[in-house]
């Protein structure tokens, strides 16, 4: 009988596997690096915007700023309006001007400039013939008619002739923009011309102008001199144009002068030819020869007084100077006339009856 197996069957152990598992790669690294580019180029592009939009605003406000101060929006024009206010302010004036209509002193006079440009000035005939002639040269957003009150003290006090230009893109001259004083002294130049063929030919000459008017008389002084001019008299000029705008950017508006007014003067050389760094009366004055009163009000704050004391030491010889205490811009006149007619009268004294 076949014997039975009582043997168990052995069992066999699974064979632990050797291998590791696979684990999953993190491919945060690489998705990272393959981000950076992008991110990059997107920085890169947003800071170009950011430069670009800056670049833009800066050229707009220069330009704004440009236009601003060479095209104001004033009532030079309003001729009339200029005539009520100055009656207002000097009542006196209205009957003078009334006599002066009546006996026809008091005239319209139109020329043409070199470049065709209609330029008007008023002038006034003196009481007797005479050849003592004053030029009177108005300031910024003013006009000829805004001069009165000089022209009052210098034809019915001192019996002067006396002729008022209007600058350009002021009162009834034409100009498409104002020149702060610069290019005017060609014009005011050939207004002397005018003058003195009008008033016999061998006239003596005083220029006498106000703030803007100041400074293109002090500009014409360096230039060589025709025979008749005798005398100059600046009331609250400023040294250059570039001086005055910076000065008036951080003083009127909180702005600083770089950029902003290097690139309007940029821009006033492209489309005006000249720009406001040239634009300076202090090389005029060393090289000016004819005598020169200095006037400036101590409480200017417009045109800061400090600055006629720089004016005065560029002048070499033959200066006098007169600052009415506390007189702000364009005001050493109303602050003190009496004072005023003083100096004027002993400056001429001086130097215009020789």
């Amino acid at each position: 009988m076949p014997r039975k197996n009582t043997e168990t069957p052995k069992k066999t152990k699974a064979k632990a596997s050797t291998s590791t598992p696979k684990r999953k790669t993190d491919n945060t690294n690489g998705k990272s690096d393959k981000h950076r580019p992008k991110v990059s180029r997107l920085l890169l592009t947003f800071c170009l915007k950011i430069v670009l939009l800056i670049t833009v605003v800066v050229i707009l406000t220069s330009y704004l700023l440009m236009r601003y101060a060479l095209t104001p929006v004033s009532e030079t024009r309003d001729i009339q309006g200029s005539y009520n206010e100055m009656f207002s302010e000097f009542p006196y004036l209205r009957h003078w001007t009334d006599s002066l209509n009546a006996h026809r002193a008091l005239l319209d006079t139109t020329i043409y400039a070199t470049d065709s440009t209609r330029l008007h000035a008023l002038m006034i005939l003196a009481p007797k013939s005479t050849p003592n002639t004053a030029v009177l040269i108005h300031g910024y957003t003013q006009n000829a008619v805004r001069m009165l009150h000089l022209a009052y003290m210098y034809n019915r006090e001192l019996r002067f002739n006396v002729l008022m230009p209007d600058l350009r893109h002021s009162g009834m001259s034409e100009g498409n923009h104002v020149q702060m004083g610069w290019n005017d002294q060609s014009d005011v130049l050939l207004w002397t011309e005018i003058a003195n063929r009008r008033f016999g030919g061998h006239t003596r000459m005083v220029v006498h102008g106000v703030s803007m008017g100041a400074f293109t008389a002090m500009c014409l002084a360096g230039n060589e001199q025709p025979p008749y001019i005798k005398a100059y008299v600046e009331d609250c000029g400023y040294s250059s144009v570039h001086d005055i705008f910076k000065y008036r950017m951080r003083k009127q508006f909180g702005l600083p002068s770089y950029p902003l007014l290097n690139i309007a003067s940029q821009m006033c050389r492209w489309q005006y030819k000249w720009d406001f760094e040239e634009a300076s009366c202090m090389e005029s004055l060393k090289h000016s020869t004819l005598p020169m009163l200095f006037i400036h009000g101590g409480g200017d704050t417009y045109v800061p007084t400090d600055m006629v004391y720089e004016l005065y030491q560029q002048k070499p010889r033959d200066k006098f100077i007169w600052v009415a205490p506390k007189a702000t811009h364009t005001r050493a006149f109303q602050s003190n006339p009496t004072e005023y007619r003083h100096q004027v009268r002993s400056f001429l004294n001086m130097f215009l009856y020789k």
